[in-house]
């Protein structure tokens, strides 16, 4: 890592410890709306004549320690309401309350006064924060018609989703791949069921949760695993309001494709009994219906100038029923006047049943053949234009996939927070599990072979128009719908199961002094994680090439079909499901099923021991946060090495241990009450992918390629950099900019090398040495081998800006609008082993949102676009690397308050119908092409 210097002084200033701490009284209290019963976070507490402040927690608390007694005037600030002064004399422990703005209604998740509360919780708390946040608060996961945690975080400046079926899956941060950014519940790692450090956000229902906190620059008491930035989501509580609440939600989804309504519900309830133990419960169930129309490319290649499809080209139909249930249980024990206690209890289910027909056009490089030399030509008959291929087609395969994935993920914390002359302490216990249970599914391929013997003549493939290619009609064709003319390839069973756990503890323990005249919170902590990572993959692979097509057909094709020719409906996902256990043991492909049972299996345990020393330093108008974390990493892994052809796989195990010191500055400036400046520097650490570092070697049967995982992999390093300015200009209103700078070391990327030339990090004692010998004649040689490796320096920068404003500040005949606009633009660089310079896997370069909504009397109106742009998705080849076209969405929602009980609500997504589009280097040369239609959301919210 770079800036030792910088560690140095990190280091030096922690070490100052605890010192000096002035004994003197205490000022506490709470900040809530007029009511008395509604919590405001993030209000800005100062004792005037101390020139001291503080802002307010999550349940509307604050605290001040080390106040000498005497006469104070205290004055709290609270965009969105009028700044109120109270006087108190201090003596020992004081305790002082305010009351802010007008009452409030219960309606969502938490208290809200529709979308102009969201947006004044989301500002006030992104104000008094120490380090640079965006906050989307509980009252504005109700003001998008979003189903999942992604598709919310879509709105967040510069955040931006990976989407699956039409919805939001993954995210990414200021356009940063998922796996380089980290998630919590509840201040809890979430765990993840796939082979990728990346956390899946579609399983997790937005109406589960209280708030959502993305943190863009890390302070030593966070986990320093993120180069993008850290997630928190955050579940309910009953102090979140003062006494009993419940909240029914129910409502339906209609999709144009699938033409069929889609229900959904959630009943929350929360309670506090004896001013000491509150509850809260919520539940969610939804039942989705999705539909899919899709076609993709399998590779494309170049001759004479033109593009050509040189493997495959497929439609895909995908139909299903996407199941969630979740369910939170929290509890929180006010055991003292100095001890809270809590537990926090998340489970979430999802199952996916999914059938998925393809239609595929197989051997589309028949169109290109070989002179006397053995140079590539195009083959006699057959012709290539910018914009069509002509040839004679020769294979098709018809399959069905029949899958039920089921991913379960649960979190569980206990802990607490203690207070006692002078000190705070809080601790934590914690266990998160995940899995993924892909066992119950079968995959039928049947074959259309050698069809130029019966069917003789060329087909057309027109791809003027990319996105949609059509093949020309006439007698081939009409033999390839023809189910009669296949017969089964294989038919597949998978067995796997995705596991990963964690156990977690950590203690942290804070004290307020004065340094010199200088108010000083000096904190401490430490943070032990125990994880394991557990794949295990089984196939069982079935041949019978004498059962033919027909039988498990019904000749009928898809209704509706969006692109290109027709979709059939065959192979008939129940027909084939007769095939599950029909099979005798001479039916199975022993190599097949072996290879790819034995091959991705793997075991890691890791343990990370974190301990950081940090000081916030109360500096008149400045702030600054200053200390250094460092993480202890100890990482064991298994993998196996498996040789197709000889039907054996050797254990293999590697161990590697680091340490990181990570130092890290936040500052922020207040120039006035309306003008603040920010700028921070942390240092990161993410380690390998599990996917990426599991010691797992496969060598093909002809013996000349490996495809191979990489152990001694370096984690990713980076320095990272912010400077930032904030501007309020009016009662309810932000103006932002900001820019930011990451350093990066040993980032990682896929890479193929001849056996000659792999680098000297990549482990190759796995592979038996007769195969990298260079003698061809005993048993073989691998000529190429294909693994992840890391590259010496890249670099990510941008800006930010971004803008909220209620338009009746400016004038009072736009009272009631509200407007909310961000743009992040960035730039990204690696280079490769072989001195091809790229940009970062997944990083978008611009992304932007749009709103404008409309919020007086019952009426709660929204329009708004978000804007994602194009990104590498994968690593190819020069001028065909996959990449994922720019994206922009519309939505929109309208809702109206019956009475102070009954909402009522419809919302519109995807109300421009915008399909998910991948190719290959260049727009013309089609990947994969999806379209999910517009969906219509309405529903009624009851609430008391």
């Amino acid at each position: 890592m770079k800036f030792k210097l910088g560690k140095l002084a990190a280091v030096s200033v922690v070490s100052l410890g605890f010192a000096q701490f002035a004994a003197a009284d205490i000022l506490q209290g709470t900040v809530t709306d007029g009511s008395g019963e509604g919590a405001l976070e993030g209000a800005l507490v100062t004792i005037e004549e101390l020139d001291r402040t503080t802002s307010t927690g999550r349940f509307g608390d604050f605290r001040f320690s080390g106040i000498p007694a005497g006469e104070y005037d205290v004055t709290v600030s609270y965009i969105g309401a009028d700044p109120v002064t109270q006087s108190i004399a201090v003596s020992g422990e004081s305790t002082l309350d305010f009351r802010l703005g007008a009452d409030i209604r219960y309606l969502d998740n938490v208290l809200v006064v529709g979308s102009a509360a969201a947006q004044a919780g989301a500002i006030n708390q992104q104000r008094a924060s120490n380090a640079i946040i965006s906050v989307i608060d509980s009252d504005g996961l109700g003001n998008f018609p979003d189903t999942t945690v992604a598709d919310s975080l879509a709105r967040v400046p510069g955040l931006s989703i990976e989407t699956d079926q039409g919805e939001g899956r993954y995210v990414s941060i200021r356009g940063i791949n998922t796996d380089l950014i980290s998630a919590s519940i509840n201040g809890v790692r979430t765990p993840s069921p796939e082979d990728r450090r990346g956390v899946l956000l579609d399983g997790v229902p937005s109406d589960l949760l209280d708030g959502i906190e993305v943190q863009k620059s890390l302070t030593p008491n966070v986990d320093a695993d993120s180069l993008g930035g850290v997630i928190n989501l955050q579940t309910i509580s009953a102090f979140d309001r003062d006494g009993r609440f419940i909240r029914a939600k129910i409502e339906g989804a209609y999709n144009e494709i699938t033409e069929e309504i889609s229900p959904k519900a959630t009943l929350t309830y929360s309670d506090v009994f004896g001013d000491r133990l509150g509850v809260a419960l919520s539940v969610n169930y939804q039942d989705l219906r999705i539909e899919t129309h899709n076609n993709e490319a399998d590779e494309w290649d170049f001759i004479n100038g033109f593009a050509y499809m040189n493997d495959g080209y497929e439609h895909r139909w995908y139909g299903l029923n996407r199941e969630r249930l979740g369910l939170v249980a929290n509890f929180d024990w006010r055991l003292s006047d100095n001890t809270d206690l809590y537990l926090r209890t998340l489970f979430n289910n999802y199952e996916d049943d999914e059938v998925r027909n393809v239609l595929q056009f197989r051997d589309l490089d028949d169109i290109i053949d070989e002179d006397a030399n053995g140079d590539d030509i195009i083959a006699a008959g057959s012709s290539l234009t910018d914009t069509s291929a002509t040839f004679p087609l020769n294979e098709t395969q018809a399959e069905v996939r029949v899958r039920r994935e089921v991913r379960t993920i649960q979190t569980i914390a206990v802990g607490g927070e203690t207070t006692w002359d002078g000190w705070e302490t809080d601790y934590e216990v914690s266990y998160a599990y995940a899995e993924e249970d892909d066992s119950d599914n079968h995959d039928a391929a049947f074959r259309f072979e050698d069809i130029q013997d019966n069917f003789p003549g060329n087909v057309t493939i027109d791809y003027s128009t990319p996105e949609i290619i059509r093949f020309s009609e006439g007698a081939v064709l009409d033999a390839v719908y023809d189910p009669s003319n296949y017969f089964l390839d294989a038919f597949e069973r998978e067995f796997t199961v995705n596991e990963d756990t964690e156990y977690a503890a950590q203690f942290n323990i804070s004290r307020d002094s004065v340094f010199g005249e200088m108010p000083v919170t000096w904190q401490a902590g430490l943070k032990i994680r125990d994880r394991e990572k557990i794949r295990d993959v089984n196939v069982l692979v079935y041949e019978n090439d004498s059962i033919n097509l027909a039988g498990f057909a019904n000749d009928s094709l898809i209704s509706g079909w969006r692109l290109g020719n027709t979709q059939p409906t065959w192979p008939d996902p129940s027909l084939t499901r007769s095939l599950r256990g029909s099979f005798g043991a001479g039916d199975l492909d022993e190599e097949g099923s072996f290879f790819d049972s034995n091959g991705e299996d793997y075991k890691i345990d890791e343990q990370i021991l974190a301990g950081y020393g940090m000081g916030t330093f109360d500096i008149g108008a400045l702030t600054l946060v200053a200390g250094v974390r460092v993480e202890q990493s100890n990482v064991d892994l298994e993998g196996r090495v498996v040789l197709e052809d000889e039907l054996t796989a050797t254990t293999t195990r590697y161990s590697n241990d680091y340490t990181n010191v990570l130092p890290s500055v936040n500052a922020r400036y207040d120039f006035n009450d309306r003008l603040i400046g920010r700028a921070a520097y942390y240092a990161a650490v993410v380690r390998p992918a599990f996917g990426e570092m599991a010691p797992f070697f496969f060598i093909n049967d002809d013996r000349d390629e490996a495809e191979i995982g990489n152990p001694n992999l370096d984690p990713l390093e980076a320095d990272n950099f912010d400077l930032s300015i904030e501007f309020y200009p009016t009662t309810l209103s932000v103006l932002s900019a900001g820019i930011f700078y990451k350093d990066i070391s040993n980032a990682i990327f896929p890479a193929t090398f001849d056996t000659a030339d792999v680098p000297s990090n990549v482990d190759l004692s796995g592979i038996p040495t007769e195969l990298l010998n260079g003698i061809d004649t005993d048993g073989g040689e691998i000529e190429e081998i294909s693994t992840f490796i890391n590259v010496e320096s890249s670099e990510i920068y941008g800006i930010e800006f971004n803008y909220v404003q209620n338009l009746g500040d400016l004038n009072s005949a736009l009272d009631g609008f509200l407007l909310s606009g961000n743009l992040t633009l960035t730039e990204s660089q690696a280079t490769l082993p072989d001195g091809r310079e790229v940009p970062f896997l997944k990083q978008s370069d611009t992304i932007w949102n749009v709103a404008i909504g409309y919020d007086n009397g019952p009426w709660d109106l929204r329009v708004s676009a978000n804007y994602r742009g194009d990104y590498l998705d994968e690593l190819e080849d020069e001028n065909l690397d996959r990449m994922t076209n720019d994206r922009l969405l519309i939505e929109a929602s309208a809702k109206y308050r019956v009475n102070d009980n009954l909402q009522i609500y419809l919302e519109g997504k995807n109300l421009t119908d915008e399909p998910e589009h991948y190719y290959f280097g260049d727009e013309s040369r089609l990947s994969q092409y999806d379209e999910f239609g517009t969906t219509v959301v309405f529903g009624a919210r009851l609430t008391y």
